[in-house]
This record gives structure tokens, C-alpha cells and sequence, in this order.
């Protein structure tokens, strides 16, 4: 059943108002009857008086969509057949079948043309029911809350660091988007959210940072126990089931807080370009961004971007 006839499929013509129903069956009737009325006469008058049986196609239409189109078209098309071999019978001729085939084929294009623009007109509504609502919805701390957060963290690293920030992107957000639409799309983002909250520890902290982008502040841990981190949570969304037939990929990125850094921004920026070489390099990766202390790194098979863009891939302990 089409979109427009779901609210009318449980209670059939007894949604139409009263008066709409009384209209869409009384037209055809007195088209018929003028019908009659011109003894059969085939001229323009025999043609626009079937301008009434256009009615029940506009009206059951609306209230019904693509099955008040058919049963408009019905009735309209037994009206003009009928009234035919009556005006045949009492003028003693054969019926003139031509101008009952214009009839119907017309009333058959309205019909075809007025549920076309009922189906549009319902799926426009839709599409915007679902925009006024907010993409991506959920309760995750996000925007200056957020950011009032991170620099709270920030200030306090500087008197007892580490502190590590780790970004994660949903890869492929954007053909989500095309293929099933953003409602859809955002529900991949809430996969990702369930993976983080599998793997976060209740002392840290984890929001939205974007759409598609989430963050999480490690508040005394170095850059290894968030690529370890990182790691688990890229394995963990691999487990759970996504949205659609697939699986659901992060790509993610590291940075560490420097004395050298004026605030917080400077260290969610450097993030940011982890996280962008890691898009660059194809998704579902995890990439460190290095900064200037030279804290080692123990992982082997670790992707660090340096402060000046370089990218190397480390094979052994450092």
C-alpha cells in the first residue's frame, strides 16, 4: 500500500467527511442526468458536462490517496458508460463509444496525475516532520559544555599532566547519508556511541563532538593508552550490528596536551589532523598525532602524524 493510503486503509471511506463523500457521489450522477438531458448530443456540451465526474477522482484523492484515485476513476467511468446506453436506448442509436473513451482516458489522467502529487505532497510532509527534528538527537554532553570541560581538563594537565584526546569519525558518513538519509545515517553514530560507552572508564569523559564526530578526553592517561584505548574501540563496534546489511567502521585520532600548547583548542586541533590523515589513509584506522615532548610511544605498528604533517608508521619500539 502507497504511503498516502496509510491513514485511510483501517477505516476505508468512513474517513471522508460527509459532505466530501455526498459531493464525489452526486456529481457524476447529475453529469449524467445533463447527459441525458442533451439527448445524447455528442458536441462540447456532451464533453464538458463530464467536467463533474472529475470531481470524486480531486476528492477521494485527498482523503485517500492512490485508492480514492481508482474507486473515483470507478465510479466516474460506470456514470459515463451507463449514461451512454441510456442516451443510446432513448435516442435509438448505437452509443457513441468514442466519447466515452475520451471521457474515461481523461479521467484516468487526472486520476494518475492527482495521485502522483498526493504521494508527493505526503512524502514532502514527511521529509519535513523528520528535518524540524534534530539530526543525530541524543544526550551526550556537546557544544560549549563540552569545550567548558575540555579547558577545565586542560588547565589541570598543566599542573598534573598526561591528558589525551581522542576524535572519532563514523568513515563513509556521507554516503550513509545518500543511501539511507540522515535519520538513518545518525543511527551508525549511535553504534559508535554504544562501543564507547563499552570501553570509556566511569573517570573519564566522552561527548559529541559533530554529527558524525565523537570525542573522548583521557584525564591522566599518555598517548599509548589511547591508541590502546582506540584500538578496542575500533574492534568493538566491529562486533556490534549495524543498521544496515555491513559493518560500521571508526576512524580515529590521537593527541597528546604539550606545555607548549596556548589552550585547549590548540590540543583539539591536533587531534583533528590525526584524525584527518587517518580519513586520508582510508578509514578504520587509528593515527597518533606526535607532539614536541618526545614522550615514548611502546606500541609497535603505531601511525604517528607529526607537528609538521609527516606521516611514518612506527615498526618497533621507540
Amino acid at each position: 500500500m502507497s504511503a498516502p493510503d496509510r491513514g485511510a486503509s483501517s477505516s476505508g471511506l468512513l474517513s471522508i467527511p460527509s459532505h466530501a463523500f455526498l459531493v464525489a457521489a452526486f456529481l457524476p450522477a447529475v453529469a449524467a442526468v445533463a447527459r441525458l438531458a442533451l439527448h445524447g448530443e455528442v458536441g462540447v456540451w456532451g464533453l464538458l458536462v463530464w467536467l463533474l465526474g472529475l470531481a470524486p477522482v480531486f476528492l477521494l484523492t485527498r482523503y485517500l490517496g492512490w485508492r480514492g484515485a481508482l474507486l473515483g476513476l470507478a465510479w466516474t467511468s460506470a456514470m459515463v458508460v451507463m449514461a451512454e446506453l441510456f442516451a443510446a436506448i432513448m435516442a435509438a442509436r448505437p452509443p457513441e463509444w468514442n466519447l466515452v473513451g475520451v471521457v474515461i482516458a481523461v479521467t484516468a489522467s487526472v486520476a494518475l496525475g492527482s495521485g502522483m502529487e498526493r504521494q508527493w505532497w505526503f512524502a514532502r510532509r514527511e521529509e519535513k516532520v523528520e528535518s524540524a527534528e534534530e539530526p543525530c538527537s541524543d544526550d551526550l554532553p556537546k557544544g560549549e559544555i563540552l569545550h567548558y570541560f575540555l579547558e577545565k581538563l586542560f588547565e589541570s594537565a598543566r599542573r598534573r599532566p598526561p591528558l589525551t584526546v581522542v576524535l572519532f569519525e563514523v568513515d563513509r558518513f556521507d554516503e550513509y547519508v545518500e543511501m539511507y538519509g540522515e535519520s538513518k545515517a545518525c543511527r551508525a553514530l549511535e553504534v559508535a556511541v554504544q562501543a564507547l560507552k563499552t570501553q570509556t572508564r566511569a573517570s573519564n569523559m566522552y561527548g559529541r563532538r559533530d554529527d558524525r564526530r565523537l570525542v573522548v578526553f583521557l584525564n591522566g592517561e599518555t598517548l599509548s593508552s589511547g591508541h590502546e584505548f582506540a584500538v578496542r574501540v575500533l574492534e568493538e563496534i566491529g562486533s556490534l550490528p549495524a543498521p544496515w546489511s555491513g559493518r560500521i567502521t571508526l576512524s580515529a585520532g590521537i593527541a597528546g596536551f604539550e606545555p607548549s600548547m596556548p589552550n585547549a583548542d590548540a590540543l583539539l586541533a591536533r587531534a583533528t589532523q590525526a584524525l584527518e590523515t587517518a580519513r586520508r589513509m582510508g578509514g578504520e584506522r587509528v593515527v597518533i598525532a606526535q607532539g614536541q615532548s618526545g614522550e615514548t610511544l611502546v606500541t609497535s605498528g603505531m601511525i604517528v602524524v607529526q607537528p609538521d604533517g609527516q606521516v611514518r608508521e612506527l615498526r618497533d619500539s621507540v
